[in-house]
């Protein structure tokens, strides 16, 4: 007889929108409008690095997050979770590392491969992404990150 395993039931990331008829609009209008593709990988680039935050969320409590779409971009809401600082800084790091990462993947795969234009503008727009969440204003990744370095010291 093949019992049944009790496991924990894992509820599925929820996605909120925030104003989802001028989040359509400014996709529709700047995705028309991109003759040259620079907006998808901007858009791509973008992804990437809140899936920096989002596999690190996963790691650091076993659950997926919620996340939060609106006209100024993606974010992850932490539903509460009380964090260190330790955990705080790793969270923040996470988005621009991959961004760095990517962005040294793809300049390694094109010196293996060929070179094309269109690596050089992931590349170039991945690591502009991360290095601006890197400054420390108020809402970007490097201002959580000097806070919790400063706590954390």
């Amino acid at each position: 007889m093949i019992r049944r395993k009790h496991c924990k039931q894992h509820r599925s990331t929820r996605i909120y929108l925030k104003a989802p008829l001028v989040i359509l609009f400014i996709l529709a209008f700047a995705l028309a409008w991109d003759g040259t593709g620079i907006v998808r990988i901007g858009l791509l680039c973008a992804l990437l690095h809140e899936a920096g935050h989002f596999v690190m969320y996963r790691w650091l409590w076993h659950r997926w997050p919620d996340l939060q779409l609106s006209p100024s971009g993606l974010c992850l809401l932490l539903r509460g979770v009380t964090m260190t600082e330790q955990q705080e800084f790793l969270l923040a790091a996470a988005g621009p590392l991959t961004n760095l990462l990517s962005c040294c993947f793809v300049l390694a795969w094109m010196r293996l491969t060929w070179y094309s234009y269109w690596g050089y503008w992931f590349a170039s727009t991945s690591l502009l992404i991360g290095g601006a969440n890197l400054l420390p204003f108020p809402g970007l990744d490097g201002e959580r990150m000097l806070h919790s370095f400063w706590h954390y010291r």
